[in-house]
């Protein structure tokens, strides 16, 4: 059981190519004397971890907040049934 949820991806494909476009500005930005000091560790870590859910296809922070953005072929709540009747023909 542990698995299945563990390893299901709630990242959709424009999600991860938006993660990745802010991972690399965000890292850019770090490396050049744009951002200095606190801002530049900040920049570096979420950075990383944009591009590490990106390539992973899972975040943490959509799990606990229970959103799913995969490609799923309809809009719906990750809680929700989407075979419950209730969609349009």
């Amino acid at each position: 059981m542990w698995r299945s949820v563990i390893m299901m991806k709630n990242i959709g494909t424009a999600d991860r190519v938006v993660r990745l476009s802010v991972a690399a500005l965000l890292a850019f930005l770090a490396m050049t004397t744009s951002v200095q000091g606190t801002a530049e560790i900040i920049s570096y870590v979420v950075a990383a971890y944009l591009a590490l859910t990106a390539i992973v296809g899972q975040c943490l922070i959509y799990r606990a907040l229970d959103v799913n953005s995969k490609d799923h072929g309809g809009t719906y709540h990750s809680g929700e049934d989407p075979f419950d009747g209730r969609a349009g023909n």
